[in-house]
């Protein structure tokens, strides 16, 4: 209540989808390292166990069950993405502004498309990384709006402008009973 801007939404949203996204791929790329060389160093051992276990059974069973586990990352970060989004169109018709802010959200929406830019082409960068690429290839939903990121915060800003500029009025009309 008694929020007076949304302004700085898209940066909030441009941080987190960029650290979102890179922290998914990352937890994703380093668990098939990690079993991929717990494998070759592990996999000749006998353990002994009583239930007669050996050493790839094990790994199967506890990191090879944690990394099925993190390939729900690649779902969950469009999610994530998809729900800021909605964020900010809920904020922008829960926020109550003057008109004079319509010029200076225009330029904050200029200045978040031109930073989305580097934020994109770096994303790029990482994604063709010969150690990473066939993990982002595979975060293909996210991928594309990552990739195209200049084009969605242009969509979402003057969206999220128009949501918030077009009920100036109403607020005016609940209390004057207009």
């Amino acid at each position: 209540m008694n929020k007076r801007g949304g302004f700085s939404d898209l940066f909030i949203f441009l941080i987190f989808a960029f650290v979102i996204v890179l922290v998914s791929v990352l937890w994703v790329w380093m668990g098939g390292m990690v079993n991929d060389q717990l494998h070759t160093t592990m996999d000749g051992m006998d353990l002994g166990d009583t239930v007669g276990n050996n050493a790839s059974q094990v790994i199967e069973n506890t990191i090879g069950v944690t990394n099925e586990t993190f390939q729900a990352l690649r779902w969950i970060t469009t999610f994530l993405m998809v729900g800021m989004i909605i964020s900010i169109f809920i904020g922008s018709y829960l926020v109550t502004t003057k008109p004079i802010f319509f010029i200076p959200y225009i330029f904050i929406v200029i200045i978040a498309i031109v930073v989305s830019v580097p934020i994109s082409n770096s994303y790029e960068q990482l994604s063709l990384d010969p150690n990473l690429a066939s993990t982002f290839a595979s975060f293909s939903s996210t991928n594309w709006i990552m990739l195209n990121l200049p084009v969605w915060i242009t969509i979402i800003g003057f969206a999220g402008g128009i949501i918030m500029f077009s009920r100036l009025g109403k607020k005016e009309e609940q209390f004057y009973g207009y």
